[in-house]
C-alpha cells in the first residue's frame, strides 16, 4: 500500500505538540546542582547550557537569578524518572521557599561582610592571605570533582566564596588602594607648628579631624600640613583669614577644599601658590574613600549641621580675597 499524504488532522496534531514537552519538573539527569536549568530546558524544548547562562548572567544585575535559581530548587518538584514528581506536600515546598529566603538573605549579608574583609585586608597589605584563600578554594574544586554525588553541594559553595573573596581583592589591588590598619576617631588639636608630626597625619579608616584654629597664624608664614586617611571622613579646620594652598586628592568620594568642591573617581583639587601675603596652610592630603574638608568651619559645627554647601560656596569667594587668586 502506498503512503497517504498527511491531511489535516495531521498538521492540527503537530501544532498542538508545539508548546511545554512534559511538567515543570527538576531533572534528574541533566542537572550541574540541583537540576533546575535542566528541568527548564527540558519543559520548553530549550538548550539548557543557555538557561544556565542566563542565571550566571543575572547574577550580575541584582543576584535576582540566583534567588530564582534557589526559590524554584525547592519550590519545584523533583522528577520521579517517569516525568511524574516525586510525592511532596504543598506546605513542605512552602516552607522550604521561605527557609531558602532566609538563608539567601543571610547568605547575602554574609558574601557581602566577606568582600568588605577581602577588601580591607587586601587594602592593609595582607593580600597574600586572600590569595591563599581562592588558591585553596580552587583546589577544593579540583577535588569536588572526584567526590561523587557530594559535589553538588561542594561546588557551589566554593564558586561563590572564590568570588566573593577575589573580585574585592582584585580590583583593590588594580586600584593600588593602601591604607593603615588603625580605625576609629582621631582629634588632633597642635597649639604651635611643632607639634605637627612630619610625617602627617594618618589614620587606616575612621574620622580624622585635624583642627588648626588655634595655631599662631601669622602674614608670610606658610605651614606645611600632610594628612592621609583611607576610609572615612577627614576635616581639617583653620581660620577665615588663612589661605589654603592644598593639593588634596583621592580615589573615590567628595572633596572640598578652599569652598570648592568635586567628587566622582579621582577626585582633584589643586588651588595653587597664594598671591598675596597672608599666612597659608601648605596642604597635602589624601583619601582613598570618602569625604574630605578642609575648611574654616568648626569641626563640631561639621559634626552637628552636616556639611553646608550655601556656606562653601561663599567660603571660596572669601578665599580669593585672602589668597589674592
Amino acid at each position: 500500500m502506498t503512503e497517504q499524504p498527511e491531511n489535516d488532522k495531521t498538521e492540527e496534531r503537530k501544532e498542538k505538540e508545539v508548546g511545554p514537552r512534559r511538567p515543570l519538573l527538576r531533572s534528574r539527569d541533566d542537572r550541574k546542582i540541583w537540576g533546575v536549568a535542566g528541568g527548564l530546558a527540558e519543559h520548553v524544548g530549550f538548550n539548557p547550557t543557555l538557561v544556565r547562562i542566563f542565571f550566571v548572567v543575572t547574577l550580575f544585575f541584582g543576584g535576582a537569578g540566583l534567588l530564582a535559581y534557589l526559590v524554584l530548587a525547592v519550590a519545584l518538584p523533583e522528577d520521579d524518572g517517569t516525568g511524574q514528581p516525586v510525592p511532596e506536600s504543598v506546605w513542605s515546598r512552602l516552607g522550604k521557599v521561605v527557609l531558602v529566603c532566609v538563608l539567601v538573605a543571610v547568605g547575602v549579608f554574609l558574601a557581602a561582610g566577606l568582600a568588605v574583609v577581602s577588601a580591607w585586608v587586601t587594602a592593609t597589605g595582607h593580600g597574600t592571605v586572600i590569595a591563599i584563600a581562592v588558591i585553596v578554594f580552587g583546589l577544593g574544586l579540583v577535588a569536588a570533582a572526584f567526590a561523587g554525588d557530594i559535589r553538588r553541594r561542594i561546588v557551589p559553595l566554593l564558586v561563590v566564596a572564590g568570588i566573593v573573596l577575589g573580585i574585592p581583592a582584585a580590583a583593590v589591588a588594580a586600584a593600588d588602594i593602601h591604607i593603615d590598619e588603625s580605625v576609629g576617631q582621631r582629634t588632633y588639636t597642635p597649639t604651635v607648628a611643632a607639634d605637627i608630626p612630619a610625617d602627617g597625619y594618618r589614620l587606616g579608616t575612621g574620622q580624622l579631624i585635624v583642627d588648626l584654629r588655634r595655631l599662631p597664624w601669622k602674614n608670610g608664614q606658610a605651614i606645611p600640613v600632610s594628612a592621609h586617611l583611607g576610609i572615612g571622613q577627614m576635616i581639617v579646620s583653620v581660620p577665615p583669614n588663612v589661605c589654603i594652598d592644598g593639593d588634596v586628592h583621592g580615589k573615590a568620594g567628595e572633596l572640598i577644599s578652599g569652598g570648592q568642591v568635586t567628587h566622582g573617581v579621582d577626585p582633584d583639587i589643586d588651588q595653587g601658590s597664594p598671591l598675596s601675603d597672608a599666612p597659608t596652610l601648605k596642604i597635602n592630603a589624601e583619601i582613598q574613600f570618602g569625604q574630605m574638608l578642609i575648611t574654616d568651619e568648626a569641626p563640631d559645627q561639621i559634626d552637628t549641621r552636616g556639611v553646608d554647601y550655601d556656606h562653601h560656596q561663599q567660603e571660596e569667594d572669601i578665599q580669593r580675597q585672602v589668597c589674592g587668586r
